[in-house]
């Protein structure tokens, strides 16, 4: 049974386009769609086949329920694990997942050729290089293990990647340095490396704002969504956001000033104030910490979120609409209304956190419905 005071729409049409619009930027390269975490919330099972028809070269995922899924729809497009993985999901992508594997250290690259000389059959494997992220890979010093993986007997040497740890910071001096970094290994390792290797370190952010350089593949996800990693910069304009959620005015009251809302008294009127509740709060994936922070479109104005957002209550002040607000009318929490927009991005912002926390949320937001025009 659907919610009736919420709704999520992704526009899958709008998905498709921002990714052929992607890569008409970057061609001839290839594109790998990322799609993990339920495709940043807008529904995997749904905007796959989008993506394939857009024109995705690989699919991006994390887990192998994500690979299941895809490969239940019957896709046999190539999917790429963007983190390192465990000997038991190596097992069931060998099984049948057929999932390219990211490697990034000998314990890894040795059980994976073990596995291909086992089957009789190399995995397909990306090096991932740490030129800068932290996180994970070979560091751009360890040539030899490096050069050792390379030759190990199951295995096939698809790819070599890096990935950017400030590509959306407003100073992309520490990206040139990766950059160069990157290049500078890979060319070390020429004559360890298949002359077909896919060569990729650009997410959204490095996409939208670099040239691919010499990249034979970029990994975008929050692009091909229409939204932008970073306040230090904006998507190219055919990039538009796929995603909105609206809700419903529950109540309106006129409460004179002095008067407390929400949970530990966070805001008092100062006037004699109009407050509409809406029937959205962390419960819904609306996040807690927009209290006096976020912002509501109704009847086309921008309304202040003021006082605690609640489990299931969140209330805004509408005192400054010249016109009627009543019971039922539509509130919009991301998306537009009249010459007003909000974008998940502003919302990020305002409470100091990225725009994918915010698309996770709403994904979550019981049912969501999709179009495809």
């Amino acid at each position: 049974m659907n919610q009736h005071h919420i709704e999520v729409k992704v526009c899958a049409k709008t998905f498709a386009e921002n990714i052929r619009q992607i890569r008409d930027r970057v061609s001839p390269a290839k594109i790998c769609v990322v799609m993990k975490a339920n495709a940043y919330g807008h529904g995997l099972k749904v905007l796959a086949p989008h993506a394939i028809k857009a024109g995705a070269d690989y699919i991006g995922i994390c887990t192998n329920p994500e690979a299941a899924t895809l490969r239940n729809l019957g896709l046999e497009i190539k999917l790429m694990r963007l983190r390192m993985g465990f000997p038991d999901e190596f097992e069931e992508s060998l099984n049948g997942l057929n999932i390219e594997e990211q490697v990034g250290s000998i314990e890894a690259a040795e059980y994976l050729s073990r596995e291909g000389c086992k089957r009789g059959k190399k995995v397909p494997v990306h090096l991932n290089i740490d030129t800068g992220m932290g996180r994970s890979g070979f560091f751009s010093n360890e040539v030899d293990a490096i050069a050792k993986v390379c030759n190990l007997p199951g295995l096939e040497i698809v790819g070599i990647m890096t990935h950017f740890a400030t590509a959306d910071s407003e100073e992309l001096d520490f990206t040139r340095k990766q950059i160069k970094e990157f290049y500078r290994l890979r060319d070390t390792l020429k004559n360890n490396l298949p002359p077909s290797v896919l060569t990729h370190t650009h997410n959204s952010a490095a996409t939208v704002r670099l040239t691919p350089h010499c990249n034979s593949l970029v990994r975008v996800g929050a692009a091909c969504y229409g939204v932008r990693t970073s306040r230090n910069f904006a998507n190219f304009s055919p990039l538009k956001p796929v995603m909105s959620v609206k809700t419903k005015v529950a109540q309106v009251r006129n409460v004179p000033p002095g008067r407390t809302i929400g949970y530990g008294k966070l805001f008092t009127t100062q006037r004699q104030s109009r407050i509409a509740s809406l029937p959205v709060g962390f419960g819904e994936g609306y996040p807690r910490s927009l209290f006096n922070k976020g912002v509501v479109l109704i009847r086309g104005h921008r309304c202040p979120v003021v006082g605690r957002v609640s489990l299931n209550i969140t209330t805004v002040d509408i005192t400054d609409i010249p016109e009627e607000v009543t019971w039922g009318d539509e509130a919009v929490l991301v998306g537009c209304q009249g010459n007003e927009e909000i974008t998940f991005e502003e919302l990020a912002d305002r409470f100091e956190s990225v725009h994918t926390e915010i698309n996770l949320m709403a994904g979550f937001m019981n049912q969501v419905s999709y179009r495809t025009s």
